[in-house]
């Protein structure tokens, strides 16, 4: 039975969902703004949401044409700090992305071996994260998370076909051009454009090259009825014997299922070719699935996953980040950088979304205490930069399909480090403000928590 307390916040995200109109129409560049945002995925949308929640001219251009763009074959694991994170960005997003998605109530691991064989497999109760972190952890997929982002956003503050191509400094702010010739002047410009950011190229300094693992990953989402490799609400993850080589599926709300499959680069030779010359990436590629296939031959969950889903569905991509910033910041603070544009990660936490939110959330909060000013870009960088590189380094080296120790005491010493990390990544709260709306206490260090 639904609980009573629950009924405001799903009365709120149906009428979101019912309202939804997503066909942005051209909208004029303004001539000035207080803070103007590039890019307008996850990041972007958040930072602007944030922003207009504390009364912030925030307007977020976006490179492509259209805003959605649909299905990105990728799924997203909202862990505690996420949720917290949104609560902050705007009251209403939490039961948005818990109306869209699907609480996880229980992850499955298996561990195989390299010749098929199951070697052990332990079920875990998901449902203890709101009692250890302060919320239950919810999957969903991307697009679903970004038309729930976009609701929140005002559509005149939105620019389409607006890519970056420079930015230079103005008087009280900066100027920024667009590839189509427009421009706008801000008092901050901020970077939410990516791991190819634009933005970042203005701020970086040095070899900033992508830092590539040697793994490949592969990812689709297709409807569960043609893919039950989970139970409702499950996540199923399994190891296969050679590292780094990888099988994950989990429930993404809505009837879909969300499923990874990851390779080193050494058992992916047809792949390494096509990175050679150029043609490895993104959707579609032909012949895209023939390592996997080869590689994953023992393993019928994993052929399960390319059998249900057609190529053309089929995203892959090299796994990598990018060297950490010597400063976020550039243009005399008017610049700054946030989420994938200012700390790219491995996804193996799922974490580059979540943190990305807190950017998001810590960002605006700054701005409306310290103004659209390098004061806030500043603070805000000195506030971010060591817990970001923190869950980076993290992630990279806890990469998915990673060989655990089997001997102790290497063995316990690895569980209560990564255990130790988890809570560092998912006990995040905001702490900075609360939103107008609620009792205001800036600065009081005791942030909302929106709990499920």
């Amino acid at each position: 039975m639904l609980a009573l307390q629950r009924l405001p916040d799903m009365m709120l995200a149906l009428l979101y969902i019912a309202a939804t109109a997503h066909a942005l129409a051209p909208t004029a560049v303004p001539t000035r703004v207080d803070v103007a945002i590039a890019g307008g995925g996850l990041g972007g949308l958040a930072a602007c949401a944030a922003m207009r929640a504390r009364g912030i001219d925030a307007h977020c251009f976006e490179a492509a044409g259209e805003l959605l763009r649909g299905s990105t074959g990728t799924g997203i694991m909202i862990s505690a700090n996420g949720m917290s994170a949104l609560g902050a960005v705007d009251r209403r997003l939490p039961a948005a992305m818990r109306a869209r998605g699907v609480r996880i109530t229980s992850q499955k691991i298996t561990k195989y071996g390299a010749d098929g064989a199951e070697e052990k497999s332990v079920s875990m109760d998901a449902t203890t994260f709101k009692d250890t972190f302060g919320h239950d952890q919810y999957n969903i997929a991307w697009s679903s998370a970004h038309e729930a982002l976009a609701d929140v956003v005002p559509p005149e503050v939105v620019h389409c076909g607006r890519a970056v191509a420079g930015a230079t400094a103005a008087e009280g702010g900066v100027d920024v051009a667009f590839v189509d010739g427009s421009s706008v002047r801000a008092k901050l410009l901020v970077g939410a454009d990516g791991i190819g950011s634009k933005v970042r190229s203005l701020v970086a300094t040095g070899d900033d090259a992508p830092r590539y693992s040697g793994q490949l990953l592969w990812n689709a989402i297709v409807d569960s009825a043609a893919l039950p490799l989970h139970g409702p609400g499950e996540v199923s993850f399994a190891t296969t014997g050679v590292d780094g080589r990888a099988i994950l599926a989990f429930d993404a709300g809505g009837g879909k299922t969300s499923w990874y499959l990851t390779l080193p680069a050494t058992e992916a030779p047809r792949s390494a070719a096509a990175i050679a010359d150029g043609s490895f990436g993104g959707f579609g590629r032909p012949g895209s699935t023939a390592d996997l296939e080869a590689s994953f031959a023992r393993f019928p969950d994993a052929l399960a996953c390319l059998a249900a889903t057609p190529p053309a569905e089929i995203f892959e991509r090299r796994l990598g980040d990018r060297p950490p910033l010597g400063s976020w910041t550039g243009l005399d603070g008017r610049v700054v950088v946030i989420g994938d544009a200012a700390h790219p990660m491995v996804p193996s936490q799922g974490q580059g979304t979540m943190v990305t939110w807190e950017d998001a959330a810590d960002l605006a909060a700054l701005v409306a205490a310290e103004g659209a000013s390098p004061a806030a870009t500043k603070a805000f960088a000195a506030r971010r930069g060591k817990r970001c590189d923190m869950v980076q380094k993290y992630s990279a080296a806890s990469y998915m399909g990673k060989t655990s120790p089997t001997r102790q005491p290497r063995k316990i010493f690895s569980m209560l480090g990564n255990f130790r990390r988890i809570k560092q990544m998912y006990s995040w709260k905001h702490t900075l403000d609360e939103l107008p709306g609620e009792p205001f206490a800036r600065w009081a260090w005791s942030g909302p928590v929106v709990r499920d």
